[in-house]
């Protein structure tokens, strides 16, 4: 009897944290985080990353070797409601190859479909970075094509996008948004190696030192209402928590804030959130910018933008104002996931669950 009320107490403790809302999360391979630590009850669906799509259609399981496949699929032992999909990326060029043959197509939607029937997952996610011009009617008929095959069967299309929806990233919404289920914003990478000077790189609202194309662009607020004003229903966006920070290199110590000249990234480019908070950065001073929402920390010619439990909850709160689905994190292995820093587990995992209830109420 207790096993069975156990059970019970979760599937409902799973319903009231997220409720209504889509909580999403990519799984890595990761040395911080087995799949016996992920708490199934503080998501609403899984993405396996990755799934390799070849020139000829056919697909590879990435760590396959590893054995991750099925354990994440028992995770539904504890969470009923708990979705599972298989995020595809590309092979050298293989998903413009693919989308563009009507033969290739219906190939590649066939070794999917086994996929789900083989290991109990609940859908596909298309993870290209990303689709050109040439291939936005291609990537549109590969959408349709598998839509029309995975409605039968009650299997979901989701796709993870670049912040800016237009057509010369080989994106015609509106089309998109009929076969879609969830469209995942990836918004973070803001800035990176390419910038010229400090940014955060996943600011919920601009900066008033920003150019008029940051301003339109480079920010989360801007993001949602570029892809809804391009045509895609706010019910389908999801907003993109990243549990990983990036860093540069100043070129003055001296200077130190928003929009300060850079020399390329530092080391490690994309620091985990554990990383960041760890002891090694006691020394560095941390800075919270109030315009856009977010931390940044430096010391020397050091400086990395990041978000903490506080600016994710305060981005988990403004989706559910905004209306959009819900939000989502590249990785979960990226996180204090014992909570050896935080003192809390699944420290940023928990926030977004956090600022989606405290937004509800």
């Amino acid at each position: 009897m207790t096993k069975y009320v156990l059970l019970l107490l979760a599937i409902l403790w799973g319903f009231f944290v997220t409720e209504s809302h889509y909580v999403g999360g990519y799984y890595y391979s990761s040395v911080t985080m087995k799949i016996s630590d992920i708490n199934p009850n503080l998501l609403t669906h899984i993405y396996y990353a990755f799934v390799t799509v070849n020139a000829d259609s056919s697909v590879t399981i990435q760590n396959e070797r590893k054995g991750l496949v099925k354990p994440l699929a028992e995770l539904k032992d504890s969470n009923p409601d708990l979705k599972l999909l298989f995020s595809l990326v590309n092979n050298n060029g293989s998903f413009t190859k693919v989308a563009s043959n009507e033969t290739l197509r219906a190939s590649l939607i066939k070794n999917c479909y086994q996929l789900l029937e083989k290991y109990n997952y609940d859908g596909i996610d298309f993870d290209w970075e990303f689709p050109s011009l040439a291939d936005i009617v291609n990537f549109s008929a590969l959408l349709k094509e598998f839509s029309e095959k995975f409605k039968k069967h009650n299997y979901l299309l989701t796709a993870a996008v670049n912040p800016i929806p237009t057509r010369s990233y080989g994106y015609d919404v509106p089309e998109m948004a009929k076969y879609l289920d969830i469209i995942n914003i990836m918004t973070y990478e803001f800035y990176g190696s390419f910038s010229a000077h400090t940014g955060l790189h996943s600011g919920l609202y601009p900066s008033s030192l920003d150019s008029a194309y940051e301003k339109k662009y480079l920010n989360i607020e801007s993001a949602i209402k570029n892809w809804a004003n391009a045509g895609a229903p706010k019910n389908l966006l999801a907003v993109g928590i990243p549990f990983y920070g990036r860093s540069f290199n100043l070129k003055n110590a001296s200077n130190h804030g928003i929009h300060d000249p850079i020399n390329g990234i530092a080391r490690p480019s994309s620091p985990s959130y554990l990383q960041v908070i760890n002891n090694k950065h006691i020394d560095y001073n941390t800075v919270w910018d109030e315009e856009q929402q977010g931390y940044y920390k430096y010391l020397n010619t050091t400086w990395v933008s990041y978000d903490n439990d506080r600016s994710v909850r305060l981005k988990a709160a403004y989706c559910v104002e905004q209306g959009v689905k819900g939000i989502f994190t590249w990785n979960l292995g990226l996180d204090d996931v014992h909570g050896e820093i935080s003192g809390v587990k699944q420290t940023l995992l928990q926030a977004m669950n956090d600022g989606l209830n405290k937004a509800k109420k």
